[in-house]
């Protein structure tokens, strides 16, 4: 019997894990390899994850017991213990991507693994670019998706690391009108690429669209004016609808019709932030209503257990358009700016973020004192 993990595929889906350690990638009893087996076929790399694992594990003492004679800063070290991981995740993911490889070179829908890059320089596009070239070639697997924020300047962010030829995880995405930025970029960036000599089918590219937070915040406004009890936690899946919407219309027409004859792929919706923090509802509420086509789901290890113990599998996201579309309009009446609960969650993507990844160098230099210090000597 197949697992609701694998329906999900059955309907175009693909289910993906958003956490990655270091043990646990390889626990083939209780980790990654299990998952993959029910149905998991990519993961993304969490910060907060590996801040968690390196403060309350030995996972990685042995590699940095090894480096620190060798760096004698905490970031240096930090983009060490992300390449093992994301290198063993590809290479055990890049098996899930068999039969999914299009006639054109590198591209399969799914396999991949998404790692950001340090957020703190999310303004400056040349400096994103330039971190993401970096993480790509010390992680060198075919199936890396660098993760690059889709705020104001992601897309021109994004645009250049595509016509490089880096498959690219657009984050934070949290609007329509944002998405529609993200993927015009990601389509001038193939174009880019095509017409430099470039395969675009070597590339791809997911946009990554949180559910929970945006539920959150517009809900805390509709407490505060404390009406409109039938819009709570409606903002989200309508959003979702709506970016939808968009993306049939990205990559539709003749223009996008001959990229895709040259190799092209769409840039995916990937639906993530997919756990319920209202205690009153479904723990797979998102997970279920947002069922389609050529969209990726990004479970946390709780939510991908729930949902392979209860998950219901059937179409849904391409169901009630037009009601979404009045749920957002019901939202600005009501006294909810999706504008500003977007404004706000952008800001708030980006500190947490830099926040993050504060904190994982903060563990790594607690490490640092208790494995011994050392010279420099950076990648």
């Amino acid at each position: 019997m197949r697992t609701a993990l694998q329906q999900l595929a059955d309907h175009g889906q693909s289910p993906w894990i958003h956490y990655l350690a270091r043990d646990w990638i390889l626990d083939d009893r209780h980790g990654l390899p299990r998952l993959v087996r029910s149905g998991v076929s990519g993961a993304v790399a969490n910060p907060a994850a590996l801040a968690t694992a390196l403060a309350h594990t030995s996972a990685y003492d042995a590699q940095i017991r090894t480096l620190v004679p060798l760096l004698d800063d905490a970031e240096d070290i930090r983009r060490q213990l992300v390449r093992v991981d994301a290198q063993q995740a590809c290479d055990l993911l890049l098996e899930t991507a068999e039969g999914t490889r299009p006639l054109n070179g590198w591209g399969p829908m799914d396999g991949w693994v998404g790692v950001e890059v340090d957020p703190h320089c999310a303004a400056d596009p040349a400096a994103t670019v330039s971190q993401a070239q970096r993480l790509a070639d010390a992680v060198a697997r075919p199936n890396l998706l660098v993760g690059i924020t889709a705020g104001e300047a992601g897309p021109t962010a994004i645009e250049e690391a595509t016509a490089r030829g880096l498959s690219v995880m657009a984050t934070a995405v949290y609007s329509p009108g944002r998405y529609r930025e993200t993927a015009l970029a990601y389509r001038r960036g193939v174009e880019r690429l095509l017409n430099a000599g470039g395969d675009p089918g070597t590339v791809s590219s997911v946009a990554s669209v949180p559910m929970s937070a945006l539920d959150e915040k517009a809900d805390l406004r509709l407490r505060c004016v404390g009406e409109h009890p039938e819009l709570v936690g409606t903002l989200a899946l309508a959003t979702a609808k709506l970016i939808r919407a968009e993306y049939l219309s990205v990559f539709s027409g003749d223009s996008w019709s001959r990229l895709a004859a040259q190799g092209a792929t769409p840039q995916r919706c990937l639906w993530s932030s997919l756990t319920v923090t209202d205690g009153r509802q479904s723990d797979v509420r998102y997970v279920e209503e947002l069922v389609g086509p050529d969209t990726v789901a990004l479970l946390s290890p709780h939510t991908a257990e729930a949902f392979l113990a209860g998950g219901r599998v059937r179409a849904t996201l391409d169901l009630r358009v037009p009601a979404a579309r009045r749920t957002l309009a019901a939202h600005v009446r009501a006294g909810v700016s999706p504008k500003m609960i977007v404004d706000a969650l952008e800001r708030e993507n980006v500190r947490r973020g830099v926040e993050a990844f504060r904190d994982v160098r903060a563990v790594i230099d607690d490490k640092r004192a208790l494995l011994g210090t050392g010279a420099a000597l950076r990648w």
